[in-house]
């Protein structure tokens, strides 16, 4: 008798796991979208504990306080895997130390490719996630079974517990500007635009389609930083720079004519954020300019960057940790014997030619996926 108990208790639970995997299904993330992550045992956020900057800055679960070190992107990086970026911080979390060990702790890092960054998001239909990383296949979990602000966020063994469970709930801009006349961020100076939308007003600055002569929604001066700013659509001409600018955490959710043009000679820095839905180039350079792009999410465009047609003048581009999918022609075209590239850290799929008459081109630590 205790062996048709037995025997039936197996079979009760082969079917049941096999019922819980047809019904499943692949959750999809936006990359231009922020999420929280909400613990299903504790009801707490994941976030980057006392807003770390710094490598190495530990990850664990406090109240939801909105903040924006509770808020990840969740990017796609292909062969069934997603990085979490931490929007205050701009880093990717990881198992530290390449540790596959019960119990080893997670933090954030800057983004290297590395696979201890990458993580396989579960969808265990109950609308919950089983987060687990790709290096140790171990499962994102608060230790201890912790209810208390600060609990430590490790990784352990995927035994399927409430503390394993993850909630990825979309956070969505509090506001949404209409632009009637481009902003003007003047030389020095930061804009910061808090995770607000702004939108073109199509009478006034442009339609966001390819016709020429649109405006942009943001003009930067010399000097001047714009951040934590989500661009919809329409976008008219996106971002224009005047000499050196920094342009941080911001996300074109549709790119409108261009996401961003180079006007005049600077060194421009993109750090974070992400850009989509381009009918033709992503980032237009019309001036010898020295043109950074840290982890950045490009995604379906004619090519990510293009030199003026027909320039000759030198353009300097370095890509780093960046996630590059969809482009129709290159990822930099141009015409200039001189411009140069190096790319590095960087992860890229169905990108065309990849460099278009480039002719100084340097690349160390890429994967094509």
């Amino acid at each position: 008798m205790k062996k048709l108990v037995s025997f039936l208790v197996v079979l009760c639970v082969m079917f049941s796991t096999f019922a819980v995997v047809n019904t499943v299904h692949a959750a999809s993330y936006d990359s231009t979208k922020k999420y929280k992550l909400i613990n299903r045992f504790s009801g707490k956020a994941l976030e980057v504990y006392e807003w770390s900057k710094a490598d190495g800055g530990n990850i664990v679960q406090y109240d939801d306080l909105g903040g924006m070190n509770q808020q990840w992107s969740v990017i796609d990086v292909g062969e069934g895997y997603h990085k979490f970026v931490n929007a205050y911080s701009g880093k990717a979390m990881e198992v530290h130390n390449w540790s596959t060990a019960d119990g080893a702790n997670v933090a954030q890092w800057t983004d290297w490719n590395a696979n201890s960054q990458q993580w396989r998001i579960v969808d265990l239909g109950n609308g919950y996630v089983k987060i687990v990383n790709r290096h140790s296949n171990k499962a994102l979990e608060v230790y201890d079974w912790s209810t208390a602000n600060g609990g430590n966020v490790v990784q352990y063994n995927d035994w399927g517990g409430e503390s394993q469970q993850w909630k990825l709930v979309e956070v969505k801009p509090s506001e949404t500007i209409t632009v009637n006349s481009t902003i003007i961020v003047p030389a020095g100076e930061t804009f910061d635009g808090k995770g607000k939308r702004y939108v073109a007003n199509p009478k006034t600055l442009g339609d966001g389609s390819q016709a020429e002569g649109q405006k942009p929604v943001f003009r930067l001066e010399n000097g001047a930083t714009l951040k934590n700013v989500v661009l919809g659509a329409p976008a008219a001409d996106g971002v224009h720079t005047y000499g050196n600018a920094v342009v941080e955490n911001v996300v074109w959710e549709d790119i409108g004519e261009d996401a961003l043009t180079i006007k005049s000679q600077g060194r421009v820095v993109i750090r974070g954020g992400s850009a989509q839905h381009g009918s033709d180039k992503m980032f237009q350079v019309n001036a010898p300019a020295t043109f950074e792009i840290y982890h950045f999410t490009a995604r379906n465009a004619g090519k990510m960057i293009r030199q003026l047609g027909g320039s000759t003048f030198k353009t300097s581009i370095y890509i780093d940790g960046c996630v590059i999918t969809g482009m129709k022609e290159a990822i930099f075209r141009t015409d200039s014997t001189t411009s140069e590239v190096n790319m590095v850290n960087t992860r890229y799929s169905n990108v065309g030619s990849k460099w278009y008459n480039v002719r100084n081109v340097s690349e160390s630590n890429n994967v094509k996926f």
